[in-house]
């Protein structure tokens, strides 16, 4: 994080640089991720940061193959669902599971 935005270079280095030593030599390569981040950030209000932080994710599957698997407390939005924010969260994912009652 870059004051209260992720950056990209960092994000590339760490993220990126995991996933590439964990392939170093193996093709085919399957790699599950697990994040929850982008829920602390949009608990912690940081709904700018949490989005940005998803399209990193996006940006880093164009260069790696992985399936990253989100984690989020629902009731952490459902009270949000009108903010245009919460819908450019969603739009980030390829599926998106409700596991609420």
């Amino acid at each position: 994080m870059v004051e209260d935005m992720p950056d990209l270079g960092m994000f590339r280095s760490s993220v990126g640089d995991v996933i590439e030593k964990l392939c170093a030599g193996r093709t085919p390569c399957p790699i599950r991720a697990y994040g929850e981040m982008v829920d602390l950030l949009w608990q912690e209000g940081n709904a700018d940061g949490a989005i940005k932080l998803e399209i990193l994710w996006n940006q880093l599957a164009a260069t790696y193959d992985f399936s990253l698997l989100c984690g989020y407390a629902f009731g952490h939005f459902y009270k949000e669902t009108r903010d245009p924010r919460y819908h450019d969260v969603v739009a980030q994912h390829t599926q998106v599971l409700s596991l609420g009652n």
